[in-house]
């Protein structure tokens, strides 16, 4: 009787955790849908998509480092090899974003840096000497198809695509993979604002030994541009990288990826109120079999074991 009654409470605090970790990567992508918004107008007023992330790096460091001297001093443990990894990646995630958004309508960027999951599942399926599933393969076909309506291939002439947009679009969508994947690895640990202090701490410092070879970004400093920053550093880079870790913790990466396809539809839509962007029928096709496909995928490969505690 005890020992069942232990069962019950334990399921039920597992799928707490769960509903938990999927409210938060729901709160996560709303952020981040509005930052990109928000960062787009900056880029429109001539700030540097470089300059808002070194910007947003330094502040949520900042942010950070208040909350763990608060909160997270009693588990602060040196930094490692991994943490690292992920500052680095951090820096090559949150550049290649902003200039992505900065050359492409804000949905399409999006749209483009969500098919890491994809990725994802091509990477596990390459490491573990195991061919992918057709399920994956039509996922991929579908993504793929996707991609090259989103990015308005067939529309006009070659020469008008902005190829270099879809680069660094698809470039983002490697960075967001590999972020998610070392996120998983050291999802087990309980230091979750040290470790997110420690990769921002590693990212600003990247992004500062850029900013010294560029000089003062004096538009970025603009005080009428300052608000903007503040909220593209706490609301777009500290809260929600913050809540999207804690919530792996919680939940399966796969599950919090289909959450997280939310984002496209919330970014095009803040798009079209604030700077009158609008998709065409095709581009709106891709991103809808972009996102069918990796919700799809994720349910038919998803593994029924247990969340992360």
């Amino acid at each position: 009787m005890t020992h069942n009654a232990l069962d019950t409470g334990s399921e039920v605090n597992r799928s707490s955790q769960g509903v938990s970790g999927l409210v938060a990567i729901v709160l996560t992508v709303i952020l981040w849908a509005v930052a990109a918004n928000v960062a787009n107008s900056l880029f429109l007023k001539g700030v540097s998509p470089f300059e808002l992330a070194g910007a947003s790096a330094v502040i949520a460091t900042f942010g950070l480092a208040v909350l763990d001297s608060f909160i997270g001093r009693s588990q602060a443990q040196r930094m490692n090899r991994q943490q690292f990894g992920l500052g680095l990646v951090l820096v090559g995630l949150v550049g290649a974003d902003y200039l992505a958004i900065q050359r492409l309508p804000v949905a399409v960027a999006i749209v483009l840096l969500f098919t890491a999951p994809i990725l994802v599942v091509l990477w596990t399926a390459v490491t573990s000497w195991c061919l992918p599933s057709r399920f994956v393969l039509i996922a991929l076909s579908l993504s793929i198809i996707g991609v090259i309506l989103v990015s308005n291939l067939f529309a006009g002439s070659i020469g008008q695509v902005n190829w270099f947009g879809i680069f660094v679009g698809l470039t983002t969508a490697v960075f967001f993979a590999a972020y998610i994947l070392l996120s998983e690895q050291m999802s087990a640990t309980t230091e979750t604002i040290g470790v997110m202090l420690k990769t921002f701490a590693v990212a600003s410092l990247v992004w500062i030994a850029y900013q010294l070879t560029q000089g003062i970004p004096w538009t970025l400093l603009a005080p009428e541009n300052i608000l903007q920053v503040l909220y593209v550093g706490i609301a777009g880079n500290l809260l929600p990288y913050l809540l999207f870790f804690w919530c792996i913790q919680r939940v399966q990466a796969e599950r919090a990826a289909i959450a997280a396809t939310l984002e496209p539809a919330i970014a095009s839509v803040l798009a079209w109120i604030w700077f009158g962007q609008t998709l065409n029928l095709a581009q709106i096709t891709g991103g809808i079999l972009i996102v069918v496909a990796i919700t799809w995928m994720q349910f038919k490969t998803a593994s029924p074991t247990l969340p992360h505690n």
